[in-house]
């Protein structure tokens, strides 16, 4: 007895779902969008406070704005640097991970 047309066919959409529904995910990267869950927060407390903030190379404010309102990160390894006139500048690299919240305590040194 040969299976008939109807019953094929639904066998057939059958395996087409299921394999859509195993397959659908698989290789796919995550979205490298803003506001997905693919950053992080870090809180910077700096002395002096006025002093500029860089992220991989970029200005990005002074850091007393960041006690209070952390600054959010692509998730990934950044370079901070802070900076000031009359103060040596300080380099730090951090890893931000998705959703992680981080702390950055810096202390500049004045210059002669």
């Amino acid at each position: 007895m040969r299976p008939k047309k109807e019953d094929i066919m639904k066998k057939l959409t059958w395996l087409l779902l299921a394999g859509l529904v195993i397959f659908s995910g698989c290789g796919m990267p995550k979205e490298t969008r803003r506001g997905v869950g693919n950053e992080g927060f870090l809180i910077i407390q700096a002395v002096p406070d006025d002093a500029e903030v860089y992220v991989d190379g970029q200005l990005v404010g002074q850091a007393g704005k960041y006690a209070s309102d952390p600054l959010e990160l692509g998730s990934g390894t950044h370079k901070i640097e802070f900076r000031k006139a009359g103060y040596y500048s300080e380099v730090r690299e951090i890893y931000v991970g998705n959703q992680s919240r981080h702390s950055l305590k810096v202390n500049l040194r004045k210059s002669p």
